[in-house]
């Protein structure tokens, strides 16, 4: 399965990127549950790419309608479960599809 480079994910924000929080890189996978309001979830396996304050970047292996619901079980204990909305759905020049999801998480206030 070919994986995406660091300069491969930089040179792709850049062309397209609107967003006003700065991300971070991220490595691992994770389990994911799409889902619409129409029968049962689809299962599937993704790449965390990148996170910010209010949303993560993945990599799946199948096109996803922005509107879906999203559930993010990752591999990485350090990480918590994550739910969101697709709001991006882009495919990849390296193959599979680029999505962005908006955390519903609430961020505590320090």
């Amino acid at each position: 399965m070919p994986t995406l480079t660091l300069a491969d994910t930089t040179k792709a924000q850049d062309q397209t990127d609107r967003r006003k929080l700065p991300r971070r890189a991220m490595t691992g996978g994770a389990m994911a549950v799409f889902s619409t309001n129409i029968g049962a979830g689809t299962l599937a396996r993704v790449e965390l790419l990148d996170a910010s304050w209010t949303g993560i970047g993945i990599k799946s292996p199948i096109r996803v309608d922005p509107g879906a619901g999203v559930s993010l079980v990752p591999d990485s204990p350090m990480w918590p479960r994550q739910t969101g909305i697709v709001t991006r759905c882009e495919i990849d020049p390296h193959g599979g599809w680029r999505l962005g999801v908006l955390s519903k998480q609430k961020k505590a206030v320090a």
